[in-house]
C-alpha cells in the first residue's frame, strides 16, 4: 500500500473502506455510495484545509478497496493495538475524524450496515468519543 499521508482525504478514503471491508467484501453498492460522496467530501476538505483535491479520488477509491481487501488488512473481529494505532495516526483531527465516521456509516449502510461493520464503526465512534 502507498504511503497515506495522516489527515489525509486518502486517510478518510481509507477508514471508509476499512469500515466497509469488515465484512470481508466491499460491495459495489458500498463503491457507488462512496463515489457519490466524493464532491460531498473535497468540499468539505477544502473547507477545513484551504487545500484542493487534485487527485482521481474515485481511481485511489478502487485501489484503496482492492488493496484492503487483497491484503485483509485489519479485518479481524476485534480491534488490534497495532490496527487502532494505524488508524489513530491517520486520523488524528477531529473534524477528519467526523467526516470519516459520517462517511464510513453512508457507504456501508448502502448494502446493510453489517454487524462486523457496526462493531468496528461504533468502536471508533467511542474511541473519537464521539458519543
Amino acid at each position: 500500500m502507498n504511503k497515506i499521508k495522516p489527515n489525509s482525504i486518502e486517510a478518510v478514503i481509507y477508514f471508509v473502506l476499512y469500515i466497509c471491508a469488515q465484512d470481508e467484501m466491499i460491495s459495489e453498492k458500498e463503491l457507488e455510495e462512496f463515489s457519490a460522496d466524493i464532491p460531498i467530501l473535497e468540499k468539505l476538505y477544502f473547507d477545513i484545509y484551504g487545500e484542493l483535491i487534485t487527485s482521481d479520488l474515485k481511481n485511489t477509491i478502487l485501489e484503496t478497496a482492492n488493496q484492503l481487501i487483497g491484503t485483509q488488512s485489519f479485518l479481524s473481529e476485534k480491534v488490534t493495538s497495532i490496527e487502532e494505532k494505524t488508524i489513530s495516526n491517520l486520523i488524528s483531527d477531529p473534524k477528519l475524524q467526523d467526516i470519516a465516521i459520517l462517511a464510513s456509516r453512508h457507504a456501508a449502510s448502502a448494502d446493510g450496515f453489517h454487524l462486523s461493520e457496526k462493531k468496528k464503526y461504533d468502536f471508533w465512534l467511542e474511541n473519537w468519543d464521539m458519543n
